[in-house]
């Protein structure tokens, strides 16, 4: 059976749907919008358009802002979505625009989860805020050579972070290397969610593993081995899509807040 699966994030909001072989059709991805209700209605009726009035399922933070779909925890749909693509992944690590998670995941199967604090050094927002104040584009990071900064960013709060980013402008400092120092902050961060679970590889999902060689950088900032699957920033969209489609069980739901 067939599904819809959106994953309205505070930054993108991802899509996926199946066809009636529960195979992924298509995946993609765009902004999440301001007037979030209006928009998604036209969305949503473009995808049923395309692909036939076929159930749909939502997640993330704007997903009570889609009309006609069911609303369910990123979480398990997070679960679903990493027990379909690769299901021996048991710790997924999901650094999203406005929080980052840590979720543990049996065939699908929600089994435990930690959130952090919100604080804005340890997710996406930091960095898209760095990209923007340093005019890069996100599509240019690369980190394929594997190499850390030679600087650090010593505050765990964003706010002095970005006081620290302008003094280092100010001296020079190359903007890969800002961006670099960004990155290990916002993964050092996370340590604190990976110190909650025992356990050896890690997975990562959501937008940070766009960027070329973030699983060997990201291995080398935790300490520890780190990969990507395939799919990685579409796996909550896919959940959603697969619960929909009645190919997997809504799953244990739990959302912090």
């Amino acid at each position: 059976m067939s599904g819809i699966g959106i994953d309205a994030g505070s930054t993108y909001t991802k899509y996926c749907v199946l066809g009636d072989d529960a195979q992924i059709r298509t995946v993609f991805s765009g902004p999440t919008p301001i007037r979030q209700k209006e928009y998604f209605t036209e969305k949503l009726q473009a995808l049923w358009e395309a692909y036939g009035e076929i159930p749909a399922v939502s997640c993330g933070y704007g997903r009570k802002n889609i009309a006609g779909t069911r609303a369910v925890s990123e979480l398990s749909a997070l679960a679903a979505g990493t027990g379909r693509v690769l299901p021996e992944a048991e710790v997924v690590l999901d650094i999203g625009g406005q929080d980052t998670k840590l979720i543990r995941q049996r065939e699908g199967k929600l089994l435990s989860f930690f959130v952090n604090d919100r604080c804005a050094a340890g997710c996406g927002m930091f960095l898209g805020n760095t990209l923007h104040r340093l005019g890069v584009a996100f599509e240019t990071l690369d980190l394929t050579d594997g190499r850390l900064p030679g600087i650090r960013l010593s505050s765990t709060c964003a706010v002095f972070a970005q006081s620290e980013i302008v003094e280092r402008i100010a001296e020079g400092v190359p903007e890969e290397e800002i961006l670099r120092a960004v990155l290990v902050q916002m993964l050092t961060q996370s340590k604190a969610l990976l110190d909650k679970v025992d356990c050896g590889r890690v997975w990562l999902s959501g937008g940070l593993t766009g960027i070329p060689g973030i699983a060997a950088y990201a291995g080398a900032v935790l300490e520890r081995p780190v990969a990507v699957p395939e799919h990685a920033a579409y796996l909550a969209a896919l959940g959603c899509a697969l619960m929909a489609s009645g190919g997997t069980e809504k799953g244990r739901e739990g959302e912090k807040g």
